[in-house]
């Protein structure tokens, strides 16, 4: 098992993943600071836990308009590869929110 320092939110965060899938939760993680940005410039009263949850339900939303646009639903209701990947995304996302609550 590998790895990773990620960046959230201006504080570290080390993250195990799969061998060979440390650039692409580099990656994952970049995208999610980029939306982090912006949301704490729409909302900069909002604590780290509040922006770690918008941030989780607007890639969730997106992640089901890009599903029913593919004409699957919604990534739940069918299961599969998108499902399992929202499952890990918001098990990360609540493992770093405990975090952010305890440090």
């Amino acid at each position: 098992m590998a790895r990773v320092e990620i960046v959230l939110n201006g504080r570290q965060y080390p993250i195990a993943c799969e061998d060979g899938q440390e650039d692409r939760v580099r990656e994952v993680a970049g995208f999610l600071e980029e939306r982090l940005v912006e949301l704490r410039q729409q909302a900069p009263n909002a604590t780290d836990s509040q922006l770690l949850v918008m941030v989780s339900l607007m890639v969730a939303d997106e992640l089901f308009d890009a599903n029913q646009k593919a004409g699957t639903g919604t990534a739940v209701a069918n299961g599969g590869e998108a499902s399992d990947a929202l499952a890990r995304l918001a098990g990360r996302i609540e493992e770093l929110a405990v975090r952010l609550e305890g440090a």
